[in-house]
């Protein structure tokens, strides 16, 4: 148990480990998360219905959405795609979570939305062609590393139509100052969150100042298995967004305030970034 717990404390190299789908996968740790996505008063898995409001809202008044065709990667149960579906776009919706979907498709069929969901991982899966929209929503793009945001940027470049645009939301490099190193254990940590039955959690926290890197490692000891979970978060500056953005062949046209739409004034919270494939 030292060796395990030593290991836990070393700062690993960074993004060394890639466990997101074992997060969104796992058969009790996925029904937890889908009860904090549909919770509108919390943020943990999605931001409150407002603010869904406001991003689809402005979506529809600065590119419009109508007979638009779109794709919303990782749109897990769906919030932000069945809004854009009722604005009159043909939606797409791709994630690796299949609870996710199954309430998804539900909520189609109550809503009697025409909506497209794929099981699918968008670093590895077929993607469709011919967008004229893609979406990434809630800080997706900073938990993955330099090479798979580079893969990642060149799908949506293939996936778009010339002229079409990515959406998504980064976290800013001001709120990085409120990340907190840290070492906790707690017997069923963050309420039961991570097993229906007993076990011993760990959460260590890293800082990766130079690289404006933050890491959330957890142990989960269970009776019969023990599992380790890695939560990487990369803050960005308006600039950064842009070169990788340019390196891929994806021209920045607007980096915007998600609480307003209007121009964003660097502060401690994410923004959004409105990019595009040129006709050329």
């Amino acid at each position: 148990m030292y060796d395990i717990l030593n290991n836990l404390s070393q700062r690993p190299a960074p993004f060394s480990a890639y466990t997101a789908r074992e997060l969104w996968t796992d058969e009790y740790v996925s029904a937890r998360m889908l009860e904090h996505h549909l919770d509108p008063a919390s943020d943990l898995a999605s931001r409150r219905p407002e603010a869904i409001d406001a991003l689809v809202k402005w979506l529809e008044t600065r590119i419009g959405l109508a007979g638009k065709s779109v794709t919303d990667l990782g749109c897990g149960p769906g919030l932000y795609a069945e809004r854009m579906a009722m604005h009159g776009a043909r939606v797409i919706g791709l994630d690796f979570s299949s609870r996710s979907l199954t309430h998804a498709r539900w909520q189609a069929t109550a809503k009697r939305l025409a909506m497209d969901y794929r099981l699918a991982d968008y670093l590895q899966d077929a993607l469709p062609d011919g967008q004229n929209i893609v979406t990434l929503i809630y800080g997706d793009y900073c938990a993955l590393s330099p090479e798979q945001r580079q893969t990642l940027l060149a799908r949506i470049k293939a996936m778009l139509k010339p002229g079409g645009y990515f959406v998504f939301d980064v976290f800013a490099q001001p709120q990085f100052g409120q990340v907190t190193e840290g070492f906790v254990c707690e017997r069923r940590l963050m309420n039961g969150f991570w097993a229906e039955g007993d076990y011993f959690g760990f959460k260590v926290t890293h800082r990766y100042e130079e690289l404006y890197l933050a890491l959330d490692r957890y142990l989960i000891v269970e009776p019969e298995r023990t599992r380790d979970i890695y939560n990487w978060m990369q803050y960005f500056t308006p600039d950064e967004i842009a070169a990788e953005l340019a390196a891929a062949g994806l021209e920045l046209a607007e980096i915007f305030d998600l609480s307003t739409g209007g121009h964003w004034i660097a502060k401690a919270a994410p923004f959004g970034v409105l990019a595009r494939k040129t006709a050329a």
